[in-house]
């Protein structure tokens, strides 16, 4: 998948008008799903998605098919490297490399992994994960109210450089779910966004399951669901 279909999905104007035919063919293989994901999983159309757009990455186990493991528990600095790709497939006004100035001064900063340092430099730098008590904590589990916080942080970053239409939460919303009295006071405010913007929402017995770990499958469908509420 090259750069230039991703700015197609996302972007019109003179960008996408100079693209050629012959490019969008090229670039028309058929996303074949991973051998665990089915097509009838509810987060089979996002997994599709963020591998067309190389958002997420597919594991491929020796001498094993391609895997996605939907259900396997993401770190702080996976989430970061997720929104990272996703901002620079929305803008080329995210395509500078981030200064690592400020995420060097953090106290766990050897402990980011080889992958993400920049990724998680652009996520401190918009302010989108800024760690606590001078810690990134890079490997560490995100929990879906930690991560509607970075969800709301992305969109108003993408909405402020005119990439995105949001809607503002007004912390309503969260009392739809029936352990609403689970949400700490400081994530009503990122829960009821993502529940308003739809990025995220409820399980099946209508709980939002707020300090549950956030798991690959749920980034993959946040991931597209911004590209949904993103202007093209």
């Amino acid at each position: 998948m090259t750069f230039k279909k991703v700015l197609s999905f996302f972007l019109t104007g003179a960008t996408a008008l100079s693209m050629t035919t012959a490019a969008l063919a090229a670039d028309d293989t058929p996303i074949m799903l991973p051998a665990d994901v089915a097509s009838q999983d509810w987060y089979a159309p996002a997994v599709r998605y963020v591998m067309e757009y190389d958002l997420m990455d597919v594991g491929h186990p020796e001498n094993g098919a391609p895997v996605f493991e939907p259900s396997r528990t993401v770190s702080r600095q996976e989430v970061a490297d997720a929104i990272y790709r996703a901002a620079r497939c929305l803008s080329t006004k995210f395509a500078g490399e981030p200064s690592l100035e400020g995420i060097s001064k953090m106290a766990d900063y050897a402990d980011v992994g080889q992958s993400y340092p920049s990724a998680m430099a652009f996520c401190y730098n918009h302010g989108i994960m800024t760690g606590s008590d001078k810690k990134l904590n890079p490997g560490a589990a995100i929990t879906r109210q930690e991560f509607a916080a970075v969800l709301q942080r992305t969109m108003k970053l993408f909405a402020e450089n005119g990439l995105a239409e949001i809607v503002p939460g007004d912390g309503m919303a969260v009392y739809e779910f029936s352990d609403s009295r689970s949400i700490q006071n400081w994530a009503i405010s990122s829960v009821s966004f993502c529940i308003k913007n739809h990025l995220m929402q409820g399980d099946n017995r209508n709980a939002f399951n707020p300090l549950g770990n956030v798991n690959r499958a749920q980034v993959a469908k946040a991931l597209s669901n911004i590209a949904a509420a993103a202007k093209k």
